[in-house]
C-alpha cells in the first residue's frame, strides 16, 4: 500500500540534491529554506502515518533512510563548508551510522518499528532546527544548540540500543 505520508518521505529525499546545489552555490537562504521544507515533510508525514494509522511496510523502510541521508547529506556539506567542527559532524553522523545499521538488524530479525523516543524526537528537532539557524546566520543560539544536541543524542542513541536488545530478547 501507498500512503500519502510516503509521498512526504520521497519528497525530503528529492530535496536533498536541491538543498546540496543551493547550499554549493552559496546561496544558504534557499539552502535553509530547502531544509526547513524538508524538515516540516519529515514531522508531517510522521504525524499523518500516526494520526491517520497509515504506516506501511515502505514507509517503515523509506522514513528512517531519508532522516539519515538527509542528516548526512547536510552534516557533510556543513564541514565542507566549515560552518560546523568536524568533531560535532562525526559525533552525529557516528549516531546517524549506528541508529540505521541496529534499525536495519532489527528490522531483518523481525522488528519491524522501534518508536523514537522522546529524547531521540527532541534531539532531532534540537538537530534540525540548529542546522536551520546555523544555515540562516543566527549565531551563537545555533552553536549552543548542536552542544546540546550531542549529548541528547548519544543518549538517545543508547536508548535505541536498550531497547533493541530488550525487543530481541523477548
Amino acid at each position: 500500500m501507498f500512503a500519502i505520508p510516503n509521498l512526504f518521505t520521497i519528497l525530503r529525499i528529492l530535496l536533498i540534491p536541491f538543498f546540496i546545489k543551493y547550499f554549493l552555490s552559496g546561496n544558504y537562504l534557499i539552502a535553509g529554506i530547502i531544509f526547513i521544507l524538508s524538515a516540516l515533510t519529515d514531522f508531517l508525514d510522521g504525524y499523518l502515518a500516526r494520526k491517520y494509522k497509515l504506516n506501511t511496510r515502505l514507509g517503515r523502510i523509506l522514513d528512517p533512510l531519508a532522516d539519515k541521508l538527509t542528516i548526512i547529506s547536510i552534516l557533510i556539506v556543513l564541514v565542507i563548508a566549515d560552518i560546523i567542527p568536524r568533531f560535532i559532524a562525526i559525533i552525529l553522523l557516528t549516531r546517524e551510522i549506528f541508529i540505521f545499521i541496529s534499525s536495519t538488524v532489527t528490522f531483518i530479525m523481525g522488528i519491524d518499528v522501534i518508536n523514537p523516543s522522546s529524547i531521540g524526537k527532541l534531539s532531532i528537532f534540537l538537530l534540525y532546527l540548529a542546522i536551520a539557524l546555523r544555515l540562516l546566520k543566527v549565531n551563537y543560539i545555533d552553536m549552543a544548540l548542536f552542544y546540546i544536541v550531542i549529548p541528547l543524542n548519544i543518549l538517545s542513541a543508547l536508548d535505541y540500543v536498550f531497547t533493541a536488545i530488550k525487543k530481541l530478547s523477548n
